[in-house]
């Protein structure tokens, strides 16, 4: 599954159940128009804020996605800022 198809996913799920709270976060960064480093940032941030944040409001399998989408985040800023 693809970065995109997880957070389209969890946005799905999130909306289905009106989970709020994680949806603020990750609909504030926009996932839809990453293009600079800055908006990748972004939504690492706002995936480390459903994480730490939203635990009562979100599945076991969806903190998973969650952390997935994270790592898979941070893999990509490690590479594109340490060449």
């Amino acid at each position: 599954m693809t970065l995109n198809e997880k957070l389209d996913w969890l946005i799905d799920q999130w909306c289905e159940r009106r989970a709020l709270r994680p949806l603020r976060f990750l609909l504030f960064a926009n996932h839809n128009a990453l293009v600079h480093t800055d908006q990748f940032g972004a939504l690492l941030d706002s995936l480390r804020d459903v994480k730490g944040l939203c635990r009562d409001d979100i599945t076991a399998e969806e903190l998973t996605l969650v952390i997935s989408a994270i790592n898979e985040l941070e893999d990509f800023m490690n590479a594109r800022l340490n060449p």
